[in-house]
């Protein structure tokens, strides 16, 4: 692999400037790189490339004559979930009935890193609907895992994660409800970065558009949040810093100011969840009990302070998370995935098992289970498990402090076989019910296993703490090595 293939998107952006590679050169190793990579993977699934290479060649002209004054992502190629607006491309969000669909306009936070001055390479693969975590939607088809191509790369940011992974983009742009960037993010080796809630505008991301946004308030406000992924952890500080703050659109976004990222760890306290228990999951697998007990090792050898979280702390986190997602008033699944159109959920099962349906079978079983809670479960009054998350909140608010981080593995094991999470459907809650906490979460790989496989941690923080977690990334990143190319191109 090209060594420019393996630098972070802000040392490539120096690079850039001190004319030691042109845009137009960068561009075209990473469109080498995609081709070779992608086949196997089916990562990208819509590319930009004759458009970024005009912008290359104008960069590449603009560069020669002045070096002075460039924005910090000058040249910088990068890829975007197919669930973000892109000018001119589809946001089709893995369904049948928006393949069609072509934005006139760009997410906010794709918007402000095209102003950055970066280059946008084409858009990533998702799960139908962006539900499920495996990367699998009848428009476009699997995307599989770099390090191993039998497994899954998760989701639903899992192409954008696979081509991060297999070295064929420096950073990408992803969304998170379930664990949507930390999860694949981990299972293809790479960072992430879900941030405190609401301090990056939703804009332009799946199903909505701008006009919806006046509608998205009160008990209508979405828990997804949007953030960046990254094969270097030193790259998510700055580019959370370039998405964040309102925009004027998605009026949920708060005015927030970033901490300074803080290297001082004998001051701080750490705690740690080697196995934490939820309802209806796997166990941990024990090496990846391990990674976190290694955190734990290495910063009580710091002077820091290390205690231990009780494992049952997050013991109903699966049930919070859905009574939470439940209490939006939006549509259900069941409404979004058929559109409107008149549909057999028996004849639509049996299609599916015979690899022709129109629909994805986690997306079906769910559809059935909503039409029968509505039909038997009378009640939408999830205002009792919502306090028992606002009290989760604020007991692990307190538990860290303003100056602490908790440290737990990011799934109950690493990327498993395509089709495998279908018999264990619950284990997202690792990183899922931090999104519904509203804390900034950041998966961090640590290695790989004997199986060539990626290891990591989660590190979380209080609510606008994300310094913190972001800072816990980089000191990681220098002592475990980060991102560790695959073999197997």
């Amino acid at each position: 692999m090209n060594d420019f293939l393996k630098l972070s998107a802000f040392e490539l952006a120096a690079k850039i400037k001190s004319r030691e590679i042109t845009p137009s050169e960068l561009l075209d190793l990473y469109i080498a790189r995609i081709e070779l990579v992608n086949g196997p993977l089916n990562a990208m699934v819509e590319n930009d490339f004759v458009r970024a290479r005009v912008l290359a060649s104008e960069q590449t002209a603009q560069v020669a004559k002045n070096n002075s004054n460039l924005p910090p992502l000058f040249g910088v190629p990068f890829t975007i979930k197919e669930m973000l607006a892109v000018t001119g491309m589809k946001r089709t969000g893995g369904s049948i009935h928006h393949r069609h669909d072509v934005m006139d306009f760009d997410a906010t936070i794709v918007k402000r890193i095209k102003e950055a001055g970066a280059i946008p390479l084409g858009t990533t693969n998702v799960p139908e609907l962006g539900f499920w975590f495996e990367t699998f939607n009848p428009v476009y088809g699997r995307t599989n895992n770099p390090y191993d191509l039998d497994r899954t790369c998760g989701g639903s940011s899992g192409g954008e994660a696979a081509l991060l992974g297999a070295g064929a983009s420096p950073f990408g742009l992803g969304s998170d409800i379930g664990g949507s960037l930390r999860m694949p993010a981990f299972f293809c080796g790479v960072y992430a970065h879900k941030p405190s809630a609401n301090i990056l505008p939703l804009t332009g991301h799946f199903p909505f558009m701008n006009e919806d946004f006046k509608r998205l308030v009160d008990d209508k406000v979405p828990y997804t949040a949007l953030g960046p992924m990254a094969r270097k952890a030193t790259d998510l500080y700055p580019l959370i810093k370039l998405m964040m703050g309102p925009d004027g659109i998605d009026t949920n976004t708060t005015q927030t100011t970033l901490k300074p990222l803080d290297q001082n760890w004998s001051n701080k306290k750490i705690v740690i969840c080697p196995s934490p228990a939820f309802h209806g999951t796997r166990s941990i697998d024990a090496e990846l009990v391990q990674q976190v007990k290694n955190c734990g090792t290495l910063f009580t050898e710091l002077g820091a302070e290390v205690v231990e979280l009780d494992a049952r702390f997050f013991v109903h986190a699966k049930d919070l998370w859905f009574s939470a997602l439940k209490s939006v008033k939006s549509k259900n699944l069941f409404e979004m995935l058929f559109h409107d159109s008149p549909t057999s959920l028996g004849v639509e099962f049996f299609k599916t098992i015979f690899g022709k349906g129109n629909y994805t079978l986690p997306n079906l079983i769910v559809s059935v289970a909503e039409k029968a809670e509505l039909k038997f479960k009378k009640t939408t009054d999830f205002s009792e498990d919502m306090k028992k998350l606002e009290q989760m909140k604020m007991e692990l608010a307190e538990i860290l402090g303003d100056n602490g981080i908790l440290i737990l593995p990011p799934h109950s094991r690493v990327a498993p076989k395509h089709r495998a999470p279908m018999w264990s459907p619950f284990d997202f809650i690792s990183t899922g019910i931090f999104t519904t906490l509203g804390m900034p979460a950041t998966v961090i790989p640590t290695g790989l296993n004997d199986k060539g496989l990626p290891l990591g941690v989660q590190v979380v923080a209080r609510k606008g703490n994300d310094h913190l977690t972001l800072s816990c990334a980089e000191f990681l990143e220098q002592t475990f090595g980060g991102w560790v190319p695959p073999q197997i191109f």
